[in-house]
């Protein structure tokens, strides 16, 4: 008989232990889960033709776009995915020079939905910026720290979550 209770106590605990690390995990899955993604390309009227940063830090190539007669403005954006089940507010973006700390936060020169944006479930959306302030930005920056030339974006959530691109550029 207590081989049995022992057999039946631990099946129990185990149960448990599995149920509490559901929960834990379902409730991680319950909130909104953005992430953030480094774009670049040319805005061109009403149209974006934009894509990701690769992982070397280059910029895409517009020689092949501008060609096919897209001589709009070059642009650095972001694009935010909300992987989640609950919705994001994103509240501002900013241009961020690694290795300084410093940001350059886009007000009027914005492009993009209007801020404070909510993202539902499922849904992504992009910003942009124009690629001669990113160029000015970073040319400044360069009296406080000579050299640093990676940027990236930071995106604030209406939580106060701040969450930045995994990519880079180098400019």
């Amino acid at each position: 008989m207590d081989v049995a209770a022992l057999i039946v106590a631990i099946v129990g605990l185990l149960v448990a232990g599995l149920s509490a690390g559901w929960q834990v995990a379902t409730w991680f899955w319950s909130n909104g889960r953005p992430k953030a993604r480094l774009m670049h390309g040319v805005v061109s009227g009403a149209a974006a033709i934009t894509g990701p940063v690769k992982r070397d830090g280059l910029p895409l190539e517009l020689k092949s776009i501008r060609e096919q007669g897209y001589d709009g403005t070059e642009v650095l954006g972001v694009q935010v995915v909300n992987h989640g089940r609950a919705q994001v507010t994103v509240t501002r973006y900013s241009i961020a020079l690694a290795g300084t700390g410093m940001s350059y936060h886009l007000i009027g020169d914005a492009m993009g939905p209007p801020l404070p944006h909510r993202i539902q479930p499922g849904e992504a959306e992009t910003w942009y910026a124009d690629m001669d302030t990113v160029h000015r930005f970073v040319y400044a920056a360069q009296a406080i720290k000579e050299g640093a030339r990676e940027v990236f974006i930071e995106v604030t959530l209406g939580t106060g979550r701040t969450i930045r691109t995994r990519q880079t550029v180098r400019i």
